[in-house]
């Protein structure tokens, strides 16, 4: 008995969780806090967001902050959480900027970090290029703004990330239409399509239905 009164209560909990993320003007605004070299980043973009997005993208607003845990040293330096066993500071900067340039293609956006955060992790673990060229960019002006005009995007991911880490304090961080919600965040990396299921199906206009927790 206390086995089912436990599951009852976890349902109840799920489903307050996931009435918490709403469509605002026909669409769910997802916010997802990454790091390059982040195993738990690179399980929720692979195992969660890219089957969610295949299948609501007309109904989703993705947002990415390639920050994380970065930080600026006293001298001036950049650290990464990710530096030791990757080029973790590269890779973001390196999304910063590809992300910058794909401005407006949301589709273009998720395939690109969907590539960087799947094997062989290419700018991660190897320094390459290799998603930027799937991506149909021109190599220079990708590589001139990593090497030298990346500053002011990393400034604006920085002010980004500030919130959300210091209320969720995980990444991925993940917040829905700008509101931070730390328990939110734990439901979304675990069942996120359902949660923008149930947000779909709650206006008929969407055509969603037979959501599953």
């Amino acid at each position: 008995m206390a086995k089912v009164y436990f599951c009852v209560v976890l349902c109840l909990l799920s489903l307050n969780h996931i009435d918490a993320v709403e469509l605002v003007n026909g669409k769910v605004k997802i916010t997802v806090g990454t790091t390059s070299g982040c195993s738990d980043t690179m399980n929720f973009i692979t195992n969660q967001l890219v089957d969610t997005y295949n299948t609501y993208k007309d109904f989703m607003e993705v947002e990415f902050v390639p920050w994380g845990r970065t930080r600026y040293e006293p001298d001036g330096s950049m650290w990464c959480q990710f530096n030791h066993v990757g080029h973790d500071c590269f890779a973001n900067r390196l999304h910063r900027c590809v992300l910058d340039h794909l401005r407006g293609d949301q589709d273009a956006q998720v395939e690109y970090m969907a590539c960087e955060f799947a094997p062989p992790y290419p700018a991660f673990q190897h320094r390459s290029y290799a998603c930027v060229q799937s991506a149909g960019l021109p190599v220079v002006p990708i590589d001139h703004c990593v090497d030298s005009s990346g500053q002011d995007l990393d400034d604006a991911a920085q002010a980004a990330a500030a919130e959300p880490m210091q209320i969720i304090n995980f990444v991925p961080s993940i917040h829905f239409n700008d509101v931070i919600d730390r328990s939110v965040h734990d439901q979304a990396r675990r069942r996120l399509k359902s949660m923008i299921c149930f947000a779909l199906a709650e206006d008929s206009s969407t055509g969603v239905t037979d959501c599953q927790i």
